[in-house]
């Protein structure tokens, strides 16, 4: 069995079984040639595990990418969701206040026609009470009218007897 098709520990196992059984220059030579092959064994292992270092950590580098790429889009569609979610809310709220305003706008109306109407009402029982007083007024300057007369009928019917007292008492 040669180095070359030996496992890493057999190589070394027999490259040290055949230091001691052999001590001769040509032995030195095979040595050599044996410890070559362990070191180039060995830099094929480091360099493999380099490469195999260096694809994990690119594949490491590739997968955190995919994570915040993917992080990303699960942010911006909460966010998307979110602000949908708040334009709902808003556009309910405006619904909602407009409603009211609008239910504000016709208890005014309302409570506007209903003034209005007491107003108008009002408006003809003070004319109508006016009227009414108008015509007591008036009545009353026909009464007063009337007595007036009355009373100048009696001062001209009383007249000669007042007169005839006065003379009798100037006598």
């Amino acid at each position: 069995m040669n180095a070359k098709e030996a496992p890493p520990e057999a190589a070394v196992d027999e490259g040290v079984e055949e230091e001691q059984e052999v001590e001769a220059p040509a032995a030195e030579v095979e040595t050599s040639d044996d410890d070559q092959g362990i070191g180039a064994r060995v830099t094929a292992v480091f360099t493999a595990a380099e490469k195999a270092g260096q694809h994990i950590v690119t594949l490491a580098r590739e997968e955190a990418e995919d994570i915040r790429r993917q992080a990303r889009a699960e942010a911006e569609a909460y966010q998307r969701e979110q602000k949908l979610q708040a334009d709902k809310e808003v556009q309910q709220i405006f619904s909602d206040a407009r409603r009211k305003a609008d239910a504000i706008e016709e208890e005014a109306r309302i409570a506007s026609r209903q003034v209005e109407d007491d107003a108008r009402v009002r408006k003809e029982r003070l004319r109508e009470e006016a009227r009414l007083i108008e015509e007591r007024i008036a009545w009353a300057k026909e009464g007063l009218v009337e007595v007036n007369d009355r009373l100048e009928q009696v001062f001209l019917e009383n007249e000669p007897l007042a007169l005839q007292s006065e003379t009798d008492s100037d006598s």
